[in-house]
């Protein structure tokens, strides 16, 4: 006799056809949208984990009329045609299965409850912005769109009935193949109804993105903006920006060189943990060295010029033998007139997304270095 055991948790259910086996697969997954016409073609965002290009996904027990792997953590699936009321999207099969429930409606269900039939969408349009950039696995900047609908977004407050959703998809492609976002309402525009929302990609590429609208889980309406087009995103890897833990001018504490010439030889320590604390160069870390008006801020002021520095070794830090710093040496070339400079260096941890002010610091000039602002440059005296 066969024995089937269903393990639940927060609404994603596993089956397992064999109790006895060491362990069972199990993983959430999440629906967007959740529900669609019972005619079917719904497109479907399911976000879970340890999906494969062979991964099954059925709708109320029958195939999805189109599936599309996206990654192992993202496929999509437009839903089959199915009966009105609760059915479950499974994932799998078998011992390796997961569920989550998806609403099939009454393709005319007419949830403003008027006793009308749907209201027709006169118009619609993606608002702003038409082009923007967005980073991978992050929420995209805000979009707004209008929707005019006839005897809908007449009145003051949000219209009901209506459906909204934001997408994106590769350009030129069909937008039912998109995938799709839910938007909120914001605020009556006219005889129209304002939408905003975000949408994110987990993978970086160029692709087209709208809005679309529907009334009473009618036919959805795609929309563009005022000059016709679809709107233009670049998703971007992401800027995973990490502030310098620590770092210091290391040596000397004051220089000399001719106009225009070049200094000697400058040395700059960083401690970043988990980076600099290993043997050989860290990973992702850049140091600058620069000279600039005396009292002015290296930041911002454009006197001071830049030039690099490279690896140099390993340094103990509070412990003989624990590598902790990294040191660099660099050199700088004086400015072109006799005076009285300052001169920095400057650190990276994130490969130059963001940077560090590194004054003297360290036993050899008697300072505290950057971990306590950047108070005390190097003099550097041109003559």
């Amino acid at each position: 006799m066969t024995l089937l055991l269903l393990l639940s948790c927060a609404g994603e259910i596993v089956a397992n056809d064999n109790p006895d086996s060491a362990e069972v697969t199990l993983w959430p997954i999440e629906l967007s949208p959740d529900t669609g016409p019972a005619s079917g073609g719904t497109f479907v965002r399911i976000v879970g984990q340890g999906f494969t290009s062979a991964s099954a996904v059925t709708v109320g027990g029958a195939p999805c009329a189109e599936l599309t792997f996206l990654s192992d953590t993202e496929l999509y699936c437009t839903t089959p045609a199915g009966s009105v009321g609760e059915s479950w999207l499974i994932v799998g099969e078998r011992s390796e299965a997961v569920s989550a429930p998806f609403t099939y409606l009454d393709s005319h269900t007419d949830t403003a409850d008027t006793g009308d039939l749907p209201s027709i969408i006169a118009g619609c349009t993606l608002d702003s912005p038409t082009t923007m950039q967005a980073e991978a696995s992050e929420a995209s900047p805000e979009v707004l769109a209008t929707v005019l609908i006839d005897g809908r977004t007449i009145g003051a407050g949000e219209p009901p009935g209506v459906d909204a959703e934001l997408g994106f998809g590769n350009p030129g492609s069909d937008p039912n193949l998109w995938g799709w976002f839910e938007m909120d309402w914001s605020v009556q525009a006219g005889e129209g109804d304002q939408y905003r929302g975000t949408f994110e990609s987990t993978r970086t590429g160029n692709y087209d993105y709208s809005v679309r609208f529907r009334v009473d889980h009618g036919d959805w309406t795609v929309c563009k903006s005022s000059a016709g087009a679809y709107g233009l995103v670049e998703v971007v890897p992401p800027t995973n920006e990490e502030a310098v833990d620590y770092c210091h001018l290391q040596w000397p504490c004051s220089l000399s060189v001719a106009p225009n010439g070049i200094s000697d030889e400058v040395y700059a320590w960083i401690y970043q943990g988990g980076v600099s604390d290993r043997t050989g160069p860290g990973d992702l870390i850049l140091f600058d060295l620069g000279v600039g008006e005396r009292g002015t801020d290296p930041e911002s002021d454009v006197s001071w010029s830049w030039s690099s520095m490279a690896y140099l070794g390993d340094q103990d830090g509070l412990t003989a033998g624990d590598l902790a710093n990294d040191e660099y040496v660099g050199t700088l070339r004086g400015p072109a007139t006799a005076g009285t400079y300052d001169y920095v260096a400057r650190a990276s941890a994130d490969d130059g997304l963001t940077w560090t002010l590194c004054d003297l610091g360290g036993d050899s000039c008697n300072e505290g270095g950057s971990s306590d602002g950047y108070d005390n440059p190097g003099t550097c005296t041109v003559e």
